[in-house]
């Protein structure tokens, strides 16, 4: 696949195919992807998953965050994130409902209000019963497609692949990011920007095996999965290449940037900014908290762990939702002072 369609969805590719007339690439790319998606029935079951598993690993250590308060305002904290929790369960099942037409592999939500503990213990089995449906669905509604080809009924081919992407999967995806930001948002009011870097490290350390594979590939191999990754989100990305590096142009970052554009941070129940320059901001003088955890999780822990950054963002987290990253070629590519600032900035150590 050529460098500039790495930011192309397979998604798209089957749409361009049946808006031409070309059925049988149509069904060949249904049916074996693009080279970088396996299928249709498999395009967002990656990132499905993928933000699955961050969140179990967010859960333990938002009830860590909660015990760290002071004696006198624990019961509190606990009821905060108690609350949180319980609404991501909530807007899920009513996303997939609304979805799916029932939501009931995740069974019926349970409105007796339970200890913080119960609280994780029944999200995480939710999150398990959420991705088995989700993929269930996803496989059946890309047959489905596939009968109408057989059928002859492009229009409904092309019907059903905008539900299977727009009604099936955008909607939870955008609540499970709103989730990792409500969190992060909530651990920045409670304990400060030094909580907040605290626990995208600990977060960070949580997917480490996941980021070790990431380090050993070759670098055009490392662009490759980030684009995959990146588009995922849902938003529009362009890639380019030269001598020295691939950058990746989001034009709308399809997680922290849509949260943003789409009035996140205004209003009532504004997500909060991370105010002041530091490891939380890329060194700027405020960030979004959805987008804090990239400079630590793709930059800060990186340097750490491996002597480098990932991802090298060039005016990160604008405030149209869009954003650059840069991959290096060479592992020791990345402009000495972007890893300095990383690695050196207050609270960083």
């Amino acid at each position: 696949m050529p460098v500039a369609q790495w930011g192309r969805r397979l998604t798209d590719a089957i749409r361009a195919a049946l808006e031409s007339g070309d059925l049988a690439e149509a069904r060949r790319l249904i049916l074996e992807g693009d080279g970088q998606t396996r299928s249709l029935a498999r395009e967002y079951t990656l990132m499905y998953r993928g933000l699955g598993t961050t969140i179990r690993v967010m859960l333990p250590l938002l009830r860590e965050s909660a015990s760290h308060a002071v004696a006198a305002d624990r019961d509190v904290a606990h009821a905060e994130v108690v609350a949180l929790v319980r609404g991501f369960r909530r807007d899920m099942t009513a996303l997939m409902t609304r979805a799916y037409g029932s939501a009931e592999a995740v069974g019926a939500f349970d409105d007796d209000a339970c200890d913080l503990d119960d609280e994780s213990v029944r999200t995480e089995d939710f999150i398990d019963a959420s991705e088995a449906q989700f993929e269930r669905e996803q496989s059946r509604t890309a047959q489905e497609v596939l009968r109408a080809l057989d059928r002859g009924d492009v229009a409904g081919a092309r019907a059903l692949v905008d539900v299977k992407e727009r009604a099936q999967y955008v909607p939870l995806h955008d609540r499970l990011v709103r989730f990792m930001a409500e969190s992060f948002g909530w651990v920045l009011r409670r304990g400060g920007t030094a909580e907040l870097l605290r626990f995208h490290l600990a977060t960070a350390e949580g997917q480490r095996r996941g980021f070790e594979k990431w380090d050993a590939l070759p670098a055009r191999q490392f662009a490759w999965t980030t684009a995959f990754l990146l588009k995922q989100h849902m938003g529009d990305l362009h890639v380019r290449e030269d001598n020295e590096k691939f950058t990746l142009e989001q034009t709308l970052c399809g997680s922290g940037g849509r949260l943003r554009r789409d009035g996140a941070y205004e209003g009532l129940g504004a997500l909060p900014f991370v105010e002041g320059r530091g490891p939380l901001t890329f060194g700027q003088p405020r960030l979004a908290v959805y987008c804090s955890h990239c400079p630590v999780w793709n930059g800060l822990a990186p340097i750490r762990w491996f002597g480098r950054p990932h991802w090298v963002f060039e005016d990160a987290s604008r405030p149209d939702g869009s954003c650059t990253i840069h991959v290096y070629k060479r592992r020791d590519g990345a402009p000495p002072e972007y890893a300095t600032r990383l690695a050196t900035a207050p609270g960083a150590e």
